[in-house]
């Protein structure tokens, strides 16, 4: 059964999926090290620029503190302690914000990582200038693969019009960015209207399938170009990965119009930036949940979380009784939907 991992990486995002196939899809990387630390990463985790992102929940005064962002996933530990791989299929950057490459450099140097998706942007960064709790090194690391020199791994930059075997057969439709986004976006500097933004889907019963967004960073341009040539596809979806992270950044939310996703997962901005009453009732914020895990097959889409308080007041205050701990997962069981 495929299995989809998000987890809570401080201030940026990360996403695995484990396929049918068995391949591993791990979506961006944040708060990622090894264990040794350059003098740049050790400058880095003590910098009050981390320490800030540690604390930066701002949970609203109606709602509970849960303080899941003292205590964020390493998506390295993840992976070699939950998943037990050593291998990555395909590594996706969204775009290349430092919250989705955060640690990139310690990610490749402890997978064997096959294919690396990235999209033709011209994003420059001067070394010398405020890298705001982030490493210097993943950025160098970045623009060496961007720049075709990191040969271990295949590089690829794929539209929405291309196709492939492998992607296919493992459930994913590219819906952004288009040629004409990534040439917006470089000539505008505004980076978030060409990353990508995903389809995932898994067969369920009656030869139907059930429907995932992962949505990166996109914007309006993106969600406009999005409807115009996909709305049949993500219409009335079962869950949506919201895009920036479901932070209020005076955007157009007309998309959810189409999508009605069923469960809409937030990241790690802080409460008071996330746009809460934007997206449909059922909601999960990893700042609060700690890592949601979704468990999917044919007949059913199950949820955990990491946070027994969180698992225990949501189900609490729905009448569903005590949450029940999975050994598989490391997480509470929260809800469930039939196909």
């Amino acid at each position: 059964m495929p299995t989809i991992h998000f987890l809570n990486v401080l201030e940026g995002d990360c996403n695995i999926i484990q396929h049918y196939s068995e391949r591993i899809t791990v979506i961006d990387v944040s708060n990622a090290y090894n264990d040794e630390d350059t003098p740049e990463e050790k400058a880095v985790k003590a910098s009050k620029q981390r320490e800030e992102m540690r604390k930066r929940t701002n949970v609203p005064s109606n709602k509970i503190d849960y303080r899941q962002k003292q205590t964020p996933d390493n998506p390295i530990a993840y992976l070699k302690e939950n998943i037990g791989t050593s291998d990555i299929f395909r590594f996706i950057i969204s775009h290349p914000d430092m919250d989705h490459i955060d640690g990139i450099k310690d990610l490749f140097t402890e997978f064997k990582i096959l294919n690396a998706w990235d999209t033709d942007n011209n994003k420059s960064i001067n070394l010398n200038s405020y890298f705001a709790g982030y490493n210097k090194e993943d950025w160098q690391f970045y623009t060496q693969l961007r720049a075709g020199k990191v040969t271990d791994t295949n590089r690829l930059t794929y539209y929405d019009s291309d196709n492939a075997l492998y992607w296919n057969k493992d459930g994913i439709k590219i819906l952004c960015p288009s040629k004409e986004l990534v040439k917006r976006a470089n000539e505008s500097g505004d980076y978030n209207d060409a990353s990508y933004v995903l389809l995932y889907t898994v067969t369920k019963n009656e030869g139907k399938s059930w429907k995932i967004i992962f949505a990166g960073d996109s914007d309006d341009h993106s969600w406009e170009y999005i409807l115009k040539n996909y709305k049949a596809r993500v219409s009335n979806i079962d869950v949506l990965f919201a895009p920036h992270h479901g932070r209020d950044s005076g955007r157009s939310y007309e998309f959810l119009k189409t999508l009605k996703p069923r469960v809409t997962l937030l990241g790690n901005a802080s409460s008071n930036h996330l746009a809460y009453s934007c997206y449909p009732p059922i909601r999960i914020t990893n700042n609060q949940a700690g890592y949601v895990i979704i468990d999917i097959s044919s007949s059913a889409m199950t949820f955990y979380v990491k946070n027994y308080d969180f698992a225990r007041d949501y189900k609490s205050h729905r009448g569903w009784g005590e949450p029940v701990y999975n050994s598989k997962f490391k997480a509470y069981g929260l809800f469930k939907f039939d196909a």
